[in-house]
């Protein structure tokens, strides 16, 4: 995406302009949900949508497929679990882009905290034509939302680099259709595009 169309569809976003283009990995496979339509709220974008140094995205569209697409989110592994038995790889953020780059790179350019996530496997699932999801450029991390005392770790915004939203993700599973975890690979953190090599 060129900084000429980033700049106008982030102007458009901020200011509630007329209808803004989408990303060039979506065109032709998406089309935008206007605010009045009933499928509007399926998105949830306002829970998507953050002030500076939260995190989230800093505008958003809300989106329905016109075709499948492959999204991708990066995760902990299935060694680490939560409190509750879970891992993060189902969550609420993704991407439609494949990762690229190196582990630092993609925390920088999607504003992932080391508490969030530690970005060491790739889950590669389908989103289903007809879904309704929120896409937007991610928006600031603060150090203080980051949980770092130093105040080292903090993120910039990023046009670039948008994020895609699927509310209630796993609650999903019609229109976020993922195999099972063993399809996923460990990520080589030099190069995310490539399985780790023991």
């Amino acid at each position: 995406m060129t900084t000429s169309t980033l700049a106008t569809l982030v102007v458009a976003l901020l200011n509630g302009g007329g209808p803004a283009p989408l990303p060039p990995q979506l065109d032709g496979k998406a089309e935008v949900v206007a605010s009045s339509a009933p499928a509007y709220a399926q998105a949830d974008l306002a829970a998507a949508v953050k002030p500076a140094g939260q995190g989230g995205i800093s505008a958003g569209l809300v989106v329905r497929l016109t075709q499948d697409i492959p999204v991708y989110r990066l995760w902990s592994g299935p060694a680490k679990l939560s409190a509750g038995g879970y891992t993060n790889r189902i969550g609420q953020w993704w991407s439609y882009a494949a990762p690229t780059g190196t582990q630092a790179e993609y925390r920088a350019h999607y504003e992932i905290c080391t508490a969030w996530n530690d970005l060491t496997w790739v889950a590669t699932c389908t989103l289903k034509a007809g879904s309704v999801v929120a896409i937007g450029p991610g928006q600031s991390v603060s150090a203080e939302t980051c949980g770092d005392p130093s105040g080292q770790e903090a993120y910039p915004a990023n046009l670039s680099h948008w994020q895609l939203w699927v509310a209630k993700a796993w609650a999903r599973g019609q229109e976020l259709v993922c195999p099972p975890a063993g399809s996923d690979y460990a990520a080589a953190p030099a190069n995310l595009a490539k399985p780790l090599v023991p």
